[in-house]
């Protein structure tokens, strides 16, 4: 399991993101920031796009995937699946570009897999969102798919090998069985509507975060809402929600990640990085350099 490395004696956090500076692609980058100065380092250099990194639980790998096409419809979309280590030595495609390839979480029960959401127009197959996974030093074609039906969309893992997903208009706990059928627990929500999307877990699976879209008519984004809450694996169900950041179609807050210790949480807001503390309600910016807009962050230390 992750180390809490993310945060120093002096008060620093480091996290890994998608960063860019004016003109520049989106690239992999690690910030270390205490609010007053910030220290970055790009790890990725491409001419594309690279989004959403993800860290290993034992800290040595960061997975991503990265877009050779981008279209207003994400099912157009041609984008892989990556991995390199955290210093971002040995990137390799795990994937290859024939699909919109998206979101990749990590597996936590010791298997070194990655799983993500597949989105497949129907041009290229049954159209549909689906959920694979693939071991960390694959080659593309050896990813297994997940998910018994084409309304799938995956999230977080757990220990014990289950897979938080969405699945039509409700919320699962997956079992994995490829080449079979999965097994498939519906997780108990409070609330009569609910879209809950880019998930996180905390490394001991007692929290949980997501963006919470509270209008059924509004925008997935600017009509949502922040929300951590405790988490019940065993039963499964999510409770006491707390929302942190308010819907607020001003700002453009998204994308979570809770630190390993549950005392804090990071997301992005309008291009900078944010910080909420748990037990004071208090939220200040992070990030410091003005130049660079950031996007997807993840702290280091947890496995989101």
């Amino acid at each position: 399991m992750a180390e809490n490395r993310n945060t120093g004696d002096d008060g620093t956090v480091t996290w890994i993101s998608s960063a860019m500076s004016p003109g520049g692609s989106l690239r992999i980058a690690r910030t270390t920031s205490d609010g007053r100065a910030s220290e970055i380092t790009y790890l990725t250099d491409s001419p594309y796009n690279d989004y959403k990194p993800v860290i290993s639980p034992d800290g040595g790998k960061i997975a991503f995937f990265r877009a050779r096409r981008e279209d207003p419809d994400f099912f157009h979309w041609e984008s892989a699946i990556c991995v390199m280590n955290a210093d971002g030595s040995d990137l390799r495609e795990l994937t290859g570009y024939d699909f919109m390839n998206t979101e990749p979480y990590w597996t936590r029960d010791g298997s070194d897999r990655i799983t993500w959401s597949r989105m497949i127009d129907a041009s290229r197959g049954p159209r549909g969102t689906y959920v694979y996974r693939t071991a960390a030093d694959a080659v593309p074609g050896d990813e297994q798919r997940l998910s018994a039906t084409n309304r799938e969309w995956g999230n977080s893992s757990l220990r014990d090998g289950r897979v938080f997903i969405k699945k039509g208009n409700a919320y699962y706990l997956m079992m994995p069985n490829p080449g079979g059928e999965p097994c498939y627990e519906e997780i108990d929500y409070p609330d009569t509507f609910h879209y809950l999307h880019k998930v996180a877990l905390s490394n001991d699976e007692s929290m949980i975060a997501y963006m919470k879209k509270v209008d059924p008519k509004g925008d997935d984004y600017l009509g949502s809402e922040i929300v951590y809450a405790d988490f019940d694996a065993a039963a499964p169900a999510i409770i006491n929600e707390v929302a942190f950041v308010p819907k607020d179609e001003s700002r453009f807050s998204w994308y979570v990640s809770i630190a390993p210790g549950n005392d804090f949480l990071i997301y992005a807001e309008d291009g900078k990085i944010m910080q909420h503390e748990v037990a004071t309600a208090t939220t200040r910016q992070l990030s410091t350099l003005a130049e660079v807009q950031y996007r997807y962050p993840t702290l280091l230390g947890t496995i989101k």
